[in-house]
């Protein structure tokens, strides 16, 4: 390459890299940007920001269906994955204030198919991530079809429920999907309801968040639902047939921006969720040592530009999302896109920092290689 060529290649990139600065009004940065992100003519995303309970910016991006070439709506209902773990948590914990159950209670209390481990493992450390139970959500190629098989409770366990402890039970902080599936049974067991009922009589129904279930309604199904796609190989392709009794209560819960923000508003509202549920999900747990987990119950809990945050993700096999949340600046970010692997938590303290007038760096989607980024989310291990 000669060395003017390479003068206008390393000047351009600097082009790139400053687009997205101060010199823009941000919503009109945050346009041009997420355009870049979730182009025309492929999957793409919703996103809403909201501050001081207001709407700032909502709109879609790409495709709900590539080959139809039917764009996504703001309205859509979307698979949040992990983001279910709040809804799972809330659940949980309104049992513990009704006195049903005891945050020291052991699993097989609720659980006696699940076998006595060298250490007892309680109800908070399976809603704080600090269990030692091995992750078991992490399926090959060779097994996806699993992902469409109907699985009770109890056969997603017995992938894992004979696997020794990695550490004793409240010394670590780890993120893994297998400690839900049994809170799920802990609510079943001790409400008489399934998972998806107990979730619609006792929080979205209340709260009246329409578009959001334990899965999807067969009303859902008829309207408003994008098709889930993934990078298989280097190619764009559909992605896997999954049925809810899979992700169950670690992952299982489809949703909508809205309802995000009303989920989110209520974590402030207290209209039908105690002082204690609220500070019990948001506020870090720790360890056995005293040392900080980052987590609370369904929610991690962090720090973006000396704000503090509340904020999870999800990725299911064809959809990711991303919700963050600073209660300081009541400023709430809600990205929900169809397709596997976006790098949404990255895309989502972008977007509050340029509503923060504090802009972060962030790589042009052109730059991007999709290897980092898979790297990234699987080590993440977020359904």
């Amino acid at each position: 390459m000669s060395l003017r060529l390479l003068t206008i290649f390393i000047l351009s990139t600097t082009l790139v890299a400053s687009l997205y600065s101060q010199d823009a009004p941000p919503l009109q940065t945050i346009e041009d940007f997420l355009k870049k992100e979730y182009t025309e003519d492929s999957p793409g995303a919703a996103v809403l920001i909201t501050k001081d309970d207001q709407v700032v910016f909502k709109k879609a991006f790409g495709l709900a269906d590539v080959q139809k070439k039917k764009p996504i709506t703001t309205n859509m209902i979307f698979q949040i994955g992990s983001m279910s773990k709040q809804f799972t948590s809330a659940a949980v914990l309104q049992l513990v204030e009704q006195g049903k159950v005891s945050l020291d209670d052991p699993i097989q209390k609720y659980v006696p198919y699940f076998p006595d481990k060298k250490y007892p493992i309680t109800i908070h450390h399976l809603l704080s991530q600090t269990s030692g139970i091995p992750e078991f959500f992490d399926i090959d190629e060779k097994e996806m079809h699993l992902l469409s098989q109907e699985h009770t409770p109890e056969q997603l366990i017995a992938y894992y429920k004979d696997l020794p402890l990695e550490f004793e039970p409240g010394s670590q902080f780890q993120y893994s999907n297998s400690n839900y599936p049994l809170l799920g049974v802990v609510i079943e067991q001790v409400s008489g309801l399934s998972l998806k009922e107990y979730m619609r009589q006792n929080l979205f129904e209340p709260l009246q968040m329409t578009s959001t279930s334990l899965w999807y309604t067969d009303d859902m199904k008829k309207k408003r639902i994008p098709k889930g796609y993934r990078i298989y190989q280097g190619e764009l392709m559909p992605s896997p047939k999954v049925v809810g009794s899979v992700p169950y209560a670690a992952g299982a819960v489809v949703s909508s921006l809205d309802d995000l923000w009303i989920w989110n508003r209520e974590l402030q509202d207290n209209s039908i969720l105690s002082d204690f549920v609220i500070e019990s999900l948001t506020t870090e747990k720790q360890t056995s040592a005293g040392s900080g987990t980052g987590y609370g119950y369904g929610f991690f809990i962090n720090d973006l530009l000396g704000y503090s945050t509340i904020q999870h993700g999800g990725n299911m096999y064809g959809f990711t999302s991303y919700g963050l949340y600073l209660p300081a600046e009541d400023l709430f970010v809600c990205i929900l896109a169809n397709k596997s692997l976006e790098r949404v938590e990255e895309v989502a303290n972008y977007l509050a920092s340029v509503i923060l007038n504090r802009p972060l760096e962030i790589e042009d989607r052109s730059q991007l290689a999709f290897a980092k980024y898979q790297e990234y989310f699987v080590h993440q291990q977020q359904i």
